[in-house]
């Protein structure tokens, strides 16, 4: 949209540091380095003036969320999030800005993943090689990406190329437990059932599944004195 610049005038406060007078979009406030980028100061001069609040809307989403992405991977919700929240009518993005701040969003979006900064596959690998040490499933990290707004499918792909080991993960977990739950077996060996069941429900609260502890726990050498102090 083509518009022609009335006056700019400098603004103390406010939302920027100038206000630029439209001839068909009133007034909108800019930093004066925008102001002399993009010549916004020239009276009479016609301006593609969506061309220009786009692109500054995207130089200044850019200097805001880069930091919040860049020591710490961060989903696209999360990054949204947080751009929305920011470039809202609370700190004067509304009216013309208003029309943009979803283009620009996207823009921007796409530029943090391109650069690898942000992205639902980035994220996700970093939160699997955090959770290493963890002693939980594969399948409750995935529900745990999920909840956070990763896509399903980007989720479970993380967890293949994590290669995440369930089955000691699983061993590992119930070691943990006896070291403050101890579980003494009967002469023949085998827990009683109050004590594997509560076994059990640890084990399944950690997101493994029922084949995989009853083989953890059955195969498991409670009367070893070394595993179970």
């Amino acid at each position: 949209m083509l518009d022609s610049i009335i006056a700019a005038e400098v603004k103390d406060g406010g939302c920027g540091d100038y206000t630029v007078r439209f001839l068909a979009s009133g007034e909108v406030c800019f930093h004066a380095d925008e102001v002399w980028e993009f010549g916004l100061y020239e009276e009479g001069k016609a301006i593609d003036l969506d061309g220009v609040v786009t692109t500054i809307l995207e130089k200044r989403m850019r200097q805001y969320v880069l930091p919040y992405c860049t020591y710490c991977r961060r989903t696209e919700a999360q990054i949204v999030r947080r751009i929305k929240d920011h470039f809202s009518d609370k700190n004067g993005y509304s009216g013309i800005w208003e029309r943009y701040i979803d283009a620009a969003a996207d823009n921007v979006i796409a530029y943090l993943k391109e650069e690898g900064f942000a992205g639902d596959a980035a994220y996700a690998g970093a939160f699997f090689k955090s959770s290493r040490e963890k002693n939980v499933s594969s399948a409750m990290l995935v529900r745990e990406l999920v909840n956070r707004g990763v896509d399903r499918d980007v989720a479970e792909n993380a967890a293949k190329e994590a290669e995440r080991d369930d089955a000691s993960a699983c061993r590992a977990a119930l070691e943990k437990k006896l070291r403050t739950r101890r579980a003494e077996p009967g002469t023949d060996g085998t827990l009683c059932e109050k004590d594997k069941a509560a076994l059990m429900r640890f084990l399944a609260s950690r997101g493994f599944d029922t084949g995989l502890i009853f083989r953890t726990i059955d195969g498991y050498d409670f009367g070893n004195s070394e595993e179970t102090e």
